[in-house]
């Protein structure tokens, strides 16, 4: 078999790709060894910047979510804050939403194989062979690898990669009214409803660097997580046990933090496979549809990847320098500092869900 482009993964990054990719006339094929729909780790929050790109790159395309405006963060149980965002997060399941992301794919001509990557081969001539788990092999000009924190695509060129860090989820009924579990009383006004259509958020020193313990309010049930750079499952139950959050269905991933791989012209690593998710909040939807679309104009263009993503390069090295200090003493000073002052902080998080790269 034979084609320009192989996409493997088919989770927002590779069907974003796939989709641009597909709409320019350029010949590819979207591999994925699940069957869809099928679950995906997330809290499923599509910021501003994210679904006004995708309403930039796909016109048209629906899909289900829940529109959330009020935030409440919580820092140690010490100091809280509320806020209202100029426009909604929406929350999407991801197991409706990646589906959704590769029909629209599918409905314009775009050709999907369920199918699992064995290893990638470099021929003399320049050609990539991708051979497959059945053993049918795949002839290429380039491979995408939009396959995870995970990705065995990025193991063709770091074989010793490691998965980053673990991030555990419950689903929860949402007739739970989640309560943080605050030595302070939360702010004026929040009544019961807003607690079951909020987004929490609590920050602890206790936590590992990079960890945080969140609650994002799906259509159908409330996804409560946690993760730090020291989770396991027994610790995981720990924070759900200490936040009074009920048993519910469990689930794990790790998220892949790093750029140290080495850049390939014609292998090219996307959305969580690349490492790209925030080194701050570990938010990866907004980078999988950016990288997906920085990808996709390199080939179209004939363009090392390395150019046409330096923004995110550049941003992810200067968020890994940052986040020692948010996740320092200080860090946490300043931000206990802005939870006493919700309209400072209301600002701060509209800028950041706005703000987007050229």
């Amino acid at each position: 078999m034979q084609t320009n482009v192989l996409i493997v993964g088919g989770g927002p990054a590779g069907a974003t790709c796939a989709y641009l990719l597909k709409k320019a006339g350029v010949d590819c094929l979207l591999i994925d060894q699940a069957t869809f729909p099928r679950d995906k780790i997330c809290g499923g929050g599509l910021t501003s910047k994210t679904w006004h790109l995708l309403e930039q790159l796909m016109p048209g395309f629906e899909y289900e979510y829940n529109p959330v405006t009020l935030v409440r963060l919580d820092v140690d149980g010490r100091v809280n804050c509320q806020f209202t965002l100029d426009e909604p997060i929406r929350i999407v399941q991801r197991k409706v939403f990646d589906n959704a992301l590769l029909q629209q794919y599918i409905a314009i001509g775009g050709a999907f194989l369920k199918a699992s990557l064995h290893q990638i081969e470099e021929q003399a001539d320049g050609t990539i062979v991708a051979i497959l788990k059945s053993g049918e092999r795949i002839e290429c000009q380039y491979v995408v690898g939009a396959d995870g924190s995970n990705s065995r695509v990025r193991r063709s060129l770091k074989p010793d990669t490691d998965r980053g860090i673990l991030a555990m989820e419950r689903y929860v009924d949402k007739s739970f009214k989640y309560q943080m579990a605050t030595k302070s009383p939360l702010s004026d006004g929040v009544g019961e409803a807003s607690l079951s259509t909020s987004i929490d958020v609590r920050l602890s020193e206790s936590y590992a660097q990079g960890g945080y313990f969140y609650r994002f309010p799906a259509k159908e049930f409330d996804v409560i997580g946690f993760g730090d750079y020291t989770t396991t499952p027994e610790k995981f139950r720990r924070i759900m046990q200490e936040e009074g959050v009920p048993e519910g269905q469990e689930r794990g991933a790790y998220i892949y933090l790093s750029n140290d791989y080495p850049l390939h012209p014609r292998i090219i690593l996307i959305g969580d496979a690349g490492g790209f998710a925030n080194r701050i909040t570990c938010e990866g939807l907004h980078r999988a549809i950016i990288t997906a679309q920085n990808a996709a104009t390199a080939i179209i263009e004939g363009r090392p990847f390395r150019e046409t993503n330096v923004a995110m390069f550049r941003k992810v090295r200067n968020e890994a320098r940052f986040s020692k200090y948010f996740y320092s003493s200080l860090g946490f000073a300043i931000i206990r500092w802005l939870c006493r002052h919700p309209g400072l902080m209301k600002k701060i998080f509209d800028r950041k869900m706005k703000k987007t790269m050229g």
